[in-house]
């Protein structure tokens, strides 16, 4: 019997199986996989057939909001990736599906790697001649049943196992707190942060905020300039910070398009970009 410890189990939560919806399965794995790699798991480290119905998902996701063409572009076209489609397609039993995938995937392979290459790097919207070579290649209308084949293969497979939502989020931490190499993964992965987020690291630190997640962005009024702001929240609410170049500021969200300085609530020293 599979064990939500066990590094090959494919976790889900008890109210997701017993859902009204049957795909809500399909989305339960992939928040808890989303949740490993929020903690630094590699793909090597989760269990495979988990990792198979994640990017079955994610293809149905991307072809159905923007064409195949936009999986392509989204995935980068990501060997790893492609390879884990096929397979997930293979063993849910999806033949119709997995056809039309492969019939797709050799448009794509056929493709002049230059003139591929250039797509991956193009702007994906305005007059896009590949792009609409990948649409064609595969319509969208192959994707339309996937969600309910992955979630009857899920829902049979012999290694889930269901869970409560705050056990599953325990083992996220005690797969997290086992990495030998943590602390290592985690000072490569704030290093490669962009601009904005270590700003916000840093801000929340000096404010003694424990930072919990980016949201947005919006421009702001300050001393009569429009600025870009960026959004986050802590443990006491929501935030933004505002980038000066020389300097970081961070305030209080508030409804007003005017920043209000009497409310700041750190500033940090910083290098100009």
């Amino acid at each position: 019997m599979t064990r939500l410890t066990d590094s090959d189990a494919i976790v889900i939560s008890d109210e997701s199986l017993g859902s009204e919806s049957p795909t809500d399965v399909v989305l339960s794995n992939v928040a808890f996989i989303n949740a490993l790699f929020g903690e630094l798991l590699t793909p090597e480290e989760i269990a495979p057939d988990a990792l198979r119905s994640y990017y079955v998902d994610y293809l149905e996701a991307q072809v159905m909001n923007g064409g195949f063409a936009q999986f392509v572009y989204n995935s980068r076209w990501d060997p790893s990736v492609v390879q884990l489609v096929r397979e997930g397609l293979e063993r849910m039993g999806a033949v119709r599906e997995l056809e039309a995938f492969a019939s797709g995937a050799a448009r794509v392979d056929s493709t002049d790697p230059r003139a591929l290459e250039s797509f991956l790097a193009s702007d994906y919207f305005g007059n896009n001649a590949t792009r609409d070579a990948f649409n064609a290649a595969l319509p969208a209308e192959f994707a339309e049943g996937l969600q309910a084949a992955n979630a009857a293969w899920l829902r049979r497979h012999a290694k889930l196992v269901v869970a409560p939502i705050d056990e599953m989020r325990s083992e996220v931490r005690r797969r997290s707190a086992a990495l030998p190499d943590r602390a290592d993964r985690l000072a490569r992965a704030r290093a490669a942060e962009p601009r904005d987020l270590k700003l916000i690291r840093r801000l929340c630190e000096e404010a003694g905020h424990e930072f919990g997640r980016r949201t947005a962005a919006d421009r702001r009024a300050l001393h009569g300039q429009e600025v870009w702001a960026f959004f986050f929240v802590t443990d006491r609410g929501p935030h933004f910070m505002i980038d000066l170049g020389t300097s970081a500021l961070m305030f209080p969200t508030t409804f007003e398009r005017d920043v209000d300085e009497t409310q700041l609530v750190a500033r940090i020293a910083c290098e100009p970009e």
